[in-house]
């Protein structure tokens, strides 16, 4: 028997989510069709209906109106479709004629996922890295700094002058990457050094966290953790005092 789920957690999670807006778009939803083909999961798979985003969303007014009364096996059919059956790219928005926001209402039922425990090994653990190290790859700030002085190495050679600044005070630009790229990609931090040597920008990258421009921990729906990787980027840029931030995607 499948381990049921207390309705008065689920109902209290959505009530203070679900506003007008929610509300609006679930009723003035016409299923018409239109967002079928704009969907990749759809076209893969060979354009099996219950991959057109509007029907992917029917949890939310399945849980209205069952007030929550669902067990865990229901919560896996919600997991496995918003986790692997959608990544929230928006194109089905962008062709809506009412404009619904298809992936902030997924959004919506990965935050509930993971109020409920619900979700997948490797974004949970991406999202403890964030917690702990202010990056998903767990990467220290002495390896994060040693990382940036070797790429000014391994490039002074071939651009004579060339400094990759650390935690240069008013600078104009604090520059921040993939976590993966100090981690596997640092020929990437060496050729973004390299633009803005020749192109003369006054630039820097931050020593604490806030360097990692990721955030995965939105898509896992993680909302509170997603907020604090944004505001450690903010925190950087105004200890930093720079004019803006770049971001590498």
């Amino acid at each position: 028997m499948s381990e049921e789920i207390n309705p008065k957690d689920i109902m209290d999670f959505l009530k203070p989510r679900m506003g007008a807006r929610f509300k609006t778009w679930l009723s003035i939803c016409a299923h018409c069709g239109l967002c079928a083909d704009t969907c990749h999961h759809y076209i893969a798979g060979g354009n099996d209906p219950k991959m057109i985003p509007s029907y992917k969303v029917r949890f939310l007014t399945e849980l209205r109106r069952k007030k929550g009364k669902v067990d865990r096996d229901y919560l896996k059919k919600v997991y496995d479709t918003v986790y692997y059956e959608c990544n929230m790219c928006r194109r089905c928005t962008m062709y809506c004629p009412f404009g619904i926001d298809i992936a902030l209402m997924i959004s919506l039922l990965r935050a509930l996922l993971v109020s409920q425990g619900m979700v997948p090994e490797g974004l949970l653990k991406a999202v403890e890295n964030y917690k702990e190290f202010g990056n998903q790859m767990a990467v220290t700030k002495e390896d994060w700094v040693e990382t940036i002085e070797w790429c000014e190495e391994e490039t002074a050679d071939e651009l004579v002058g060339l400094e990759i600044p650390i935690d240069k005070k008013g600078a104009k630009i604090m520059y921040t990457v993939n976590a993966r790229e100090p981690m596997f990609y640092p020929q990437d931090m060496m050729e973004v050094a390299k633009i803005f040597h020749v192109a003369g920008e006054d630039w820097t990258l931050p020593s604490e966290s806030g360097w990692d421009d990721t955030n995965l921990a939105m898509f896992c729906g993680d909302q509170k953790t997603a907020r604090m990787i944004v505001e450690n980027t903010f925190k950087r840029a105004e200890e930093l005092e720079v004019q803006q931030v770049a971001i590498t995607e």
